[in-house]
């Protein structure tokens, strides 16, 4: 009996001599909770085949934990965790596509906490452009074009990255499911794309802060962003004097109302010791005691139940009309799209100085060449600095074997350039570009820019071959289309993925022709007689990242 006791005694005494330690990756936000509750945990001196444990919460960045966990970054010497609580189970469906994500984390996880996403501006700007007058939508984020507020509101939307958040994420999400899936939603959600400010995620106070200062002189810009519900009662806590305006989207189908943040427990070892340890916590963190402990951090709780919501935030009396989960394709598909629009461009521009250019481009006195170099200006000034260009004339040249000559090597615009950038490199020789009295060896030309491209074909860029022509092939011995359609077939790799894309100045080329040459790399042609046409156009060829082969031009 004596032995017996000792035993029992020995089972219950405090894990203060050398615990070993369990340990749980957390997003930032909700790391507070989970400490706190962590504690309590600890107080029941936990014991797990004979080892005494302790449940280490460690914050930090959902996305680099998830490229942590599923092996795309280095841990730094950093223990692999038992368990892991993203604030989103988008990332457990982003980390499982990935080998080691896939073994190392189970494939579902039961929620802890919830916080649904909101439409934030400032007091002063919500008054000033009465943007919040009816009640939000996805639309009011988009651009004027496209449904959203009028342009002289002059709003200014802040989106958290995508690739980094799970807030910016869902949002991306929620406006293509506002514009649908066709070639004018592509070209919709590339000027959303294209207009949006990426950021930093709006998750704490400090976050929101810096999001109000950009509202404040000498910024003063008329700011709207995404945020979580528990961000901004963490602001609003601190500032009560000036709340955020906060609202939850709602919308006509149950798809479109208010994202939630679900912060799922997932398991992410093998390990009995560990597994079983983490397990047992996962069960505590459902317990009454932890449910209570993060509403009071301002979630709500597995159930969506939220904690007091103070009067003055205005949001007790809003209706949630939450949005249906994404689904996994979703996901995927959405961030395929924000990665292939924030791809930096690397392109070959072939510019046409034929005689064909120096007649009329049929609409009043200027000729096809100075429709051309109008077009080319505009065109180049909305490429970004994260632009790889160059630059080959064609149709100067007598000789077939010659059918281009190279003006600038493709190398970042910024970039010194002799004694000047690339940039503004171009913008001169674009500048002085006049019609010559050589052939347009139109075919050869655009065969040897291909080659070139797919020769030095840079991964992290979308590569193209740009070409701006009348359309007239005036030399005699180029190649025939049916040979260049079959040679850049042959050459096409859909895994490293050059295209081409025609400007077609003018009418008196074949413009078949031109979109023959395009479709045969996945590309695509445009006539343009106008240069004002190019703004369009330019988003519209973006928007054609998007598609693989085959995909209609918009």
């Amino acid at each position: 009996m004596g032995g017996l006791t000792a035993k029992a005694m020995i089972g219950r005494k405090p894990c203060s001599a050398a615990p070993v330690p369990v340990d749980v990756a957390v997003s930032s936000d909700i790391a507070p909770a989970i400490k706190t509750i962590a504690r309590s945990f600890d107080s029941r001196n936990l014991v797990v085949h004979g080892h005494c444990v302790t449940i280490r919460v460690t914050g930090g960045d959902t996305a680099l934990q998830a490229d942590q966990i599923d092996g795309q970054a280095p841990r730094h010497g950093q223990a692999a965790p038992a368990a892991w609580i993203p604030d989103s189970s988008l990332w457990v469906d982003v980390a499982r596509t990935y080998p080691e994500g896939a073994q190392a984390i189970q494939a579902a996880g039961r929620s802890v906490a919830r916080s649904p996403l909101l439409l934030v501006t400032t007091t002063a700007v919500a008054a000033r452009t009465h943007l919040f007058a009816v009640p939000p939508a996805w639309t009011t984020l988009l651009p004027p074009a496209d449904g959203g507020p009028p342009s002289r509101l002059g709003l200014s939307v802040e989106l958290p990255d995508p690739a980094d958040s799970a807030a910016g994420m869902t949002t991306l999400i929620e406006i293509s499911r506002v514009l649908g899936d066709n070639a004018a939603a592509r070209t919709a959600i590339t000027r959303f794309v294209l207009g949006a400010q990426p950021t930093e995620d709006f998750d704490s106070a400090a976050g929101l802060r810096q999001f109000v200062q950009s509202t404040l002189p000498p910024f003063s810009r008329q700011a709207v962003t995404v945020a979580s519900e528990q961000a901004v009662l963490a602001y609003d806590k601190v500032t009560p004097n000036a709340p955020l305006d906060a609202r939850y989207p709602t919308g006509s189908a149950a798809s479109l109302g208010s994202p939630e943040l679900d912060y799922p427990y997932v398991l992410t070892t093998s390990k009995a010791v560990p597994r079983q340890a983490a397990t047992e916590f996962g069960d505590y963190l459902h317990s009454s005691y932890a449910r209570a402990a993060v509403r009071y951090y301002g979630f709500r709780d597995a159930a969506g139940a939220p904690g007091p919501i103070p009067l003055f935030t205005g949001l007790a009396s809003q209706p949630l009309q939450l949005a249906s989960a994404p689904s996994a394709s979703e996901v995927a598909a959405n961030l395929q799209v924000w990665q292939k629009l924030g791809l930096g461009s690397r392109d070959l521009t072939l510019i046409d100085v034929s005689p064909a250019m120096s007649h009329p481009d049929g609409n009043g006195t200027q000729t096809l060449e100075q429709a051309l170099t109008q077009t080319a200006a505009r065109g180049l000034a909305l490429f970004p600095d994260s632009t790889q260009m160059g630059l080959w004339e064609i149709g100067s040249s007598s000789s077939l074997s010659h059918p281009y000559h190279q003006l600038v090597p493709v190398g970042p615009l910024p970039a010194s350039y002799g004694l000047l950038t690339r940039r503004t490199q171009l913008q001169q020789i674009i500048a002085r570009l006049r019609p010559g009295s050589g052939a347009l060896a139109l075919h050869d030309a655009i065969w040897a820019a291909y080659q070139h491209m797919t020769a030095t074909y840079a991964s992290n860029y979308a590569n193209a071959v740009l070409v701006l022509t009348s359309g007239v092939d005036s030399a005699r011995g180029d190649m025939p289309l049916a040979s260049l359609l079959r040679k850049l077939r042959a050459l096409y790799n859909p895994g490293k993925k050059v295209e081409i894309v025609i400007l077609m100045i003018g009418r008196s080329g074949s413009f078949t022709a031109m979109q023959e040459v395009a479709d045969a790399t996945g590309g695509v042609a445009y006539q343009i007689t106008n240069p004002a046409q190019v703004g369009k156009i330019f988003v519209e060829a973006l928007a054609h990242r998007m598609c693989d082969q085959g995909c209609a031009a918009p």
